[in-house]
Order: C-alpha cells, then structure tokens, then sequence
C-alpha cells in the first residue's frame, strides 16, 4: 500500500540525512512492506533552524524543499507499544532528541497519549524532481497545506493518480 503523508521539514530533513530512522504515529498508519511519500510541511521555523545548527549546518543547507513531495522511504518492522518502551526503544532513532533534547519524551507522551506505534524507516530515497504544491494544483485541481494523509485506499481517482505519477518518479536512494 502506497501513502502520502505531511511531516515537519525538521523530521524529513533528519530522515534524509540519515538520522531518522523510525516515524512515531499515534495510531497503526502503516504496514510493513508500505512505501511511505513525505510531503514536507513547513512546522516550526525556529525548530528546523536550531536542529540544524546543532548538527553544524545552516537554513540554506536543507536538502528539502516545504510545500512538495520530496520523496519517501519503505516501512521495515511495526512495533506498537506504551510510552515508556516507545520511548526506550526509538528516542536515538526518532529524532524527538535532535529536535526537542531532553523534552522529548514529554512531547511523545502529549502526542500519542498513552500508546503508539514505531515504524522502522527503510531504503529512504529523495526525488529528483519533488512534486510542488503548484503542481499538484495543476495536475489535479487540489491545493495541498498542512497535515494530510492519503492512501491508495481512497476512492479519489486523484490520490490514485498522484500515487501512480510518484511511483513513476527517478528517485535516489539514501
């Protein structure tokens, strides 16, 4: 099964670089074996900007664009579990400390608020060419912001298209 999801460009930003490699979802999104496109949502400025200068780049250094598509990843093992062991087993592998340092489990915990789910990311790759939120508009009349989820399980013939036009995209595997 093929998804479209929103993600903070904080988080796709560390996914593409290599460290990010679990999503954490409040609730069973994914199979194992899902791909997994990311279109990268704007989030918190302030937050994109001191991750990245904890890892010593600067804002003009991203490598993804907000308001596209950018690429992707496979889904590799589902783990459901409650916080405490969610946190213990993914808060190296996240992004929740990168991002949030020592308050990152408290984030986890407001979010999912009890239980939730770990998603292994597999095989990330980046688009040559991301799809912009114009083309979108373009191609199929919808105007994408913020938080979305798609799957082919829709009965939109234009998710169904979109997810055919990524599926046929170059991409390069990280």
């Amino acid at each position: 099964m093929e998804h479209v999801i929103a993600l903070h460009q904080v988080y796709a930003e560390l996914i593409f670089r290599g460290l990010k490699t679990v999503e954490l979802r409040k609730s069973r999104a994914f199979q194992e074996g899902d791909t997994v496109f990311l279109y990268v949502a704007r989030g918190n400025p302030y937050e994109l900007r001191d991750t990245l200068r904890r890892l010593g780049l600067h804002p003009e250094q991203t490598i993804t664009q907000r308001g596209t598509i950018a690429g992707g990843f496979e889904v590799g093992e589902v783990i459901r579990a409650d916080l405490d062991t969610l946190w213990e087993l993914t808060r190296d592998t996240s992004g929740l400390t990168l991002v949030h340092g020592e308050n990152g489990k408290r984030w986890l915990g407001e979010y999912i608020r009890g239980e939730g789910y770990a998603f292994t990311i597999e095989r990330p790759f980046l688009f040559k060419e991301p799809v912009s939120r114009e083309e979108m508009k373009e191609k199929y009349g919808v105007h994408v912001e913020g938080i979305i989820h798609l799957s082919r399980r829709t009965r939109k013939e234009w998710v169904k298209d979109l997810i055919e036009d990524l599926l046929t995209r170059e991409a390069v595997y990280i």
